[in-house]
């Protein structure tokens, strides 16, 4: 059917009783609007889910990437859920719009946004079925998939299939953008494994440095990942939480295989983000449509898993892979990690680094406090330490 562009949208439009899950009038009032599409044949097709307190639609199309037809259109959904919750009284309704109305393209306007085209061909030689993975993460920003993306793409000793299917060992081409620029984006290309160990020197600052997207060597113009790595502190110029991100991975064939992509997260590896955004916590995997429940809001991460005909459509049937009973000893370590490491409450390591905290009120704070130091000559300090 020709090239086909898979887009996911999320944002925290209003939820129940604080940062928790969009209520079901929410989801039902955006579902009615992506059925109305599909009919209307302006969709593919469409799915919406939550992770947490983020709504998600996960859409196929063929008006292609940063079409402003459908991120208008996902815009709308948003708008929709913001007037049900506004009207339900729901915590936070529209806190992820951050624009009175987009410039055509989501990117920067509040909601995370990754998509990635490719040819949907049943009949291609390397590529005759289309499988993707979609992870949706609360609490934490486009960082939390550096290591995952580091494990899966550059380490045979996570990934296996690197050392033993030719077309992986053609390696990858990593697209890595500064989250810290704030005129305009600023990206490098790193092809691996030649480039590994300069990809590991950006990567080991999440806070900063994100994956942003990856391609196939073997076959240059498939792209593999998209993540919805952008820093809204920087665009909006105020703290507005974490990004939330959400990640496309494609797999099998030419690319890792899902199992493979998804071991990383049994680490439960940590993230900023928590409760405020405020904290260093372990990313826990979650079942898709989970609720933000536990104690300090404990960064969390879906994933689904799809397969897509000649016509584009996926959303019929999926797989929740994180829902299933082999991640419970997972949650389980993750729990105990967390529960261990917020015992140190704020100090040193625990929480945020600078640059996160750069928009909170500890600023302030810090601010206030440093009219307060003195500057002591010598002979003075000496004279204070006599006993």
């Amino acid at each position: 059917m020709g090239c086909v562009t898979l887009s996911v949208f999320k944002a925290d439009v209003g939820s129940v009783g604080g940062h928790t899950r969009p209520s079901h009038a929410m989801l039902q009032a955006v579902l009615r609007r992506v059925e109305q599409a599909i009919d209307d044949g302006f969709l593919l097709d469409g799915l919406v889910t939550y992770t947490g307190d983020d709504m998600a639609l996960t859409l196929s199309h063929t008006h292609g990437p940063g079409a402003a037809t459908a991120h208008s259109f996902a815009w709308e959904c948003f708008e929709a859920a913001t007037a049900v919750a506004e009207e339900a009284g729901l915590y936070g309704a529209g806190q992820d719009l951050l624009v009175d109305a987009p410039s055509g393209n989501l990117r920067g306007a509040g909601p995370a946004v990754a998509e990635i085209e490719f040819e949907r061909d049943p009949d291609s030689r390397h590529r005759p079925a289309e499988v993707f993975l979609v992870f949706a993460a609360d609490k934490c920003g486009p960082g939390a998939y550096n290591y995952p993306l580091y494990s899966t793409f550059c380490d045979p000793m996570q990934n296996g299939g690197l050392l033993l299917n030719p077309k992986l060992r053609r390696g990858f081409l990593f697209t890595i953008i500064d989250m810290e620029s704030r005129t305009a984006d600023r990206r490098i290309r790193l092809e691996v494994p030649e480039r590994l160990w300069d990809v590991a020197v950006l990567l080991q600052n999440p806070d900063r440095f994100a994956v942003e997207a990856i391609h196939s060597r073997h076959i240059p113009e498939e792209q593999v990942v998209a993540v919805s790595a952008t820093r809204l502190h920087n665009i909006a110029g105020r703290y507005t939480g974490k990004d939330d991100p959400v990640a496309i991975v494609r797999a099998q064939g030419l690319f890792p295989a899902p199992e493979e992509i998804v071991a990383p997260y049994t680490l439960g590896h940590f993230v900023s983000g928590g409760a405020r955004g405020s904290h260093v916590m372990p990313l826990m995997p979650i079942a898709i449509n989970s609720a933000v429940a536990g104690s300090y809001c404990q960064p969390v991460v879906s994933c689904l898993a799809f397969s897509m005909d000649g016509q584009g459509r996926f959303a019929q049937d999926y797989t929740d892979l994180f829902g299933d009973v082999a991640w419970e000893a997972t949650r389980l370590k993750v729990q105990q990690k967390a529960d261990e490491w917020r015992r140190q409450g704020f100090i040193g390591p625990t929480m945020a680094s600078q640059a996160e905290l750069a928009y909170t009120g500890i600023v302030q704070a810090l601010e206030h406090l440093e009219g307060e130091f003195t500057l002591e000559e010598e002979a003075e300090r000496e004279k204070v330490l006599q006993p």
